[in-house]
């Protein structure tokens, strides 16, 4: 579990948290495609299988979305905590829509 402290009007910076599991989320949903399923990734990657079914969400996230997280200009509020404990939708203009109000 990851802690930030958040103050008002701080500017954002990278996370390489959210980036990184970002990254492990494409990578696991490559797998899938390819024909594996969650328990040999999970077994694999020494994870669980309700971690990576927790964290694919992250490799739908809007193509921009992405691009400001790797810029580190995507709202202070969005943490991958804060991804693992929301439901994300898949249609982009609901995941923008849902983001701006962090």
């Amino acid at each position: 579990m990851e802690t930030k402290l958040i103050f008002a009007d701080a500017p954002s910076q990278r996370d390489e948290t959210l980036i990184k599991n970002i990254a492990k989320a494409h990578h696991w949903f490559e797998q899938i495609k390819s024909g594996k399923t969650f328990s040999q990734i999970a077994a694999n990657d020494q994870v669980s299988k309700r971690r990576i079914q927790q964290m694919i969400e992250l490799a739908f996230l809007a193509p921009d979305i992405i691009r400001d997280v790797m810029d580190g200009a995507q709202p202070i509020g969005l943490t991958s905590d804060w991804c693992l404990r929301h439901a994300i939708p898949v249609n982009w203009a609901e995941q923008r829509a849902l983001i701006a109000t962090l």
